[in-house]
C-alpha cells in the first residue's frame, strides 16, 4: 500500500500519514469528515507532538460545526448571544463598525478555522495604508475581532484567538490634535451669537456647552427636571441618543457613558441668566420641548417641533454659524484693509474641550476638574492640564523675558 512503511532520508520509520519532503521537511496528511488537515515540522519528534496534539483536538470536537462558519457568520450569532446585555449603543456601535470595516474584507468571508493572524493583521494595514483610518478607529475593529474570536477560546472551539497581537504589528500614526477654541476665538463665537438676531436664540445652549463642559448626549438630553436654579446645580444623570436601531434612526435614552459621568456641575451666573433666557424663550413662543422619549420630557433645548437636537443637527449648526461669520468677517476685512479673524470648522465636542481647556486654565486641583467633566480616567484629564500648563509656562516665560535683564 502506497504510504505502508514510508522512511525517512536517515532510514527512520514514519508514522502512518507521514512524509518527507526533499527539503527534509516532515510532513502529516489526514482527510477526516472530509476535510483535510496537514501539520509540518522540520523536527520528527516535534512533529509527533504536533499530531497527538491535533489527534486530542479532533477526538473532543473541539473542531464544531461552529468552526465552518464564516467570520460574519460567527459575528452575527456572537452579537446576539454574547453581547446581548451590552448597552443598546455599544452594540449598535459594534454592528457599524464590523459592517464598515470586517463584513466586506477578505476575512470576513472566511471560515474560521482558516483564519491565521496574518489575515487580520493583513485586514488591519488595509485599513491604515489604503483606508487611511485613524490608529484608535483600528483598535475599535480590533477589540470587537478578538472579542468575537476570544469567546471561541474560552468555549475550547479553538486553541488560541488568532487575532491575539495582530494590532501591535501595524504603524502607529500620530493623532490629529483636537484643539479647542482660544480665548479670543471664544469671545468671537459668543458675541456673534449675542449680536445677530438670526442666531441668539441658540446662545443659551451654546452656553451651556461652554459653561459646563457637558458632553453632547448629556445636554441634549438635559430636562428641566435636572436643573435646580435655586441651589445652582445641574445634575447629569442620563444622555440622549439619536441613531439607528433595526434600521430605523430614533431617540432614546441611556445611563451617562462611565459611572463617573453621573454627577452635580454648580451653574455660574452668567449661565443661570442664559437658562433663564431659554425658558423665557419658550414660554414667548410657546415651543417646549414636549417629546416623550423613554419617560424622560420637557427638554431645555430643542427644535420648533419640541424634539431634543441630534449631535448631527448642532454639527450642521456651528458649520453654517461658522460660515455666515467667517463671510462677513472676509468682507468686512477687505473694506477695512486687514486681516480678517476668522473661526474654525469645529464640533460640539471640541466645545467640552474648550471648557476644559479654560477650567485647567483657572484651576489646578486636578480632582475637582475630573469630577466636573465626568472623566473616568484621571489620565484623561490630566493630558489636557498637562498640555494647557506648558503652554502657560510658555507665555508666562515670554513674559517673563521683557521685563528681566539676562545679559
Amino acid at each position: 500500500m502506497a504510504g505502508k512503511n514510508r522512511k525517512d532520508h536517515r532510514g527512520r520509520v514514519l508514522p502512518p500519514n507521514v512524509s518527507q519532503k526533499a527539503d527534509k521537511r516532515y510532513i502529516w496528511r489526514k482527510m477526516i469528515d472530509g476535510r483535510k488537515y496537514v501539520l509540518t515540522d522540520n523536527d520528527l519528534n516535534e512533529l509527533k507532538k504536533k499530531i497527538i496534539q491535533k489527534e486530542s483536538e479532533l477526538q473532543n470536537g473541539i473542531y464544531s460545526k461552529n468552526l465552518r462558519l464564516t467570520l460574519n457568520e460567527w459575528f452575527d450569532k456572537w452579537i446576539n448571544l454574547y453581547k446581548g446585555n451590552v448597552k443598546i449603543t455599544t452594540r449598535e456601535l459594534y454592528m457599524r463598525t464590523w459592517d464598515s470595516y470586517v463584513r466586506d474584507s477578505q476575512i470576513g468571508n472566511m471560515q474560521i478555522d482558516r483564519i491565521k493572524r496574518v489575515h487580520i493583521v493583513e485586514l488591519y494595514k488595509e485599513l491604515s495604508e489604503k483606508r487611511n483610518l485613524a490608529t484608535a478607529t483600528i483598535h475599535s475593529v480590533h477589540i470587537i475581532v478578538y472579542g468575537s474570536l476570544e469567546d471561541l477560546v474560552q468555549d475550547n472551539m479553538i486553541q488560541s484567538n488568532p487575532a491575539a497581537k495582530a494590532f501591535s504589528k501595524i504603524e502607529r500614526k500620530e493623532p490629529k490634535k483636537r484643539e479647542p477654541l482660544t480665548v479670543r476665538q471664544q469671545e468671537i463665537f459668543v458675541n456673534y451669537l449675542a449680536n445677530t438676531e438670526r442666531y441668539r436664540v441658540y446662545l443659551p445652549m451654546f452656553s451651556c456647552f461652554l459653561g459646563t463642559g457637558m458632553r453632547t448626549g448629556e445636554l441634549t438630553g438635559l430636562t428641566w427636571k435636572d436643573i435646580d436654579l435655586v441651589n445652582g446645580i445641574i445634575s447629569v444623570n442620563h444622555t440622549m441618543h439619536y441613531t439607528e436601531i433595526n434600521r430605523k434612526k430614533s431617540f432614546f435614552v441611556t445611563t451617562p457613558k462611565t459611572e463617573s459621568g453621573t454627577r452635580e456641575i454648580p451653574i455660574v451666573m452668567d449661565l443661570r441668566r442664559q437658562l433663564l433666557r431659554q425658558r423665557e424663550y419658550d414660554l414667548a413662543t410657546g415651543i417646549h420641548g414636549t417629546a416623550q422619549i423613554d419617560g424622560y420630557t420637557d427638554f431645555v433645548f430643542h427644535t420648533t417641533k419640541g424634539t431634543p437636537y441630534s449631535t448631527a443637527g448642532i454639527n450642521l449648526l456651528i458649520t453654517r454659524i461658522v460660515n455666515r461669520y467667517n463671510k462677513q468677517e472676509t468682507d468686512r476685512a477687505e473694506k477695512e484693509h486687514r486681516s480678517p479673524e476668522l473661526l474654525p470648522n469645529f464640533s460640539p465636542h471640541i466645545l467640552r474641550h474648550t471648557f476644559c481647556t479654560r477650567f485647567c486654565e483657572n484651576e489646578s486641583n486636578i480632582k475637582v476638574i475630573q469630577e466636573i467633566m465626568g472623566h473616568h480616567d484621571i489620565k484623561t484629564t490630566m493630558d489636557i492640564y498637562s498640555h494647557v500648563t506648558k503652554e502657560k509656562s510658555q507665555e508666562i516665560m515670554n513674559e517673563l523675558g521683557t521685563k528681566i535683564k539676562i545679559c
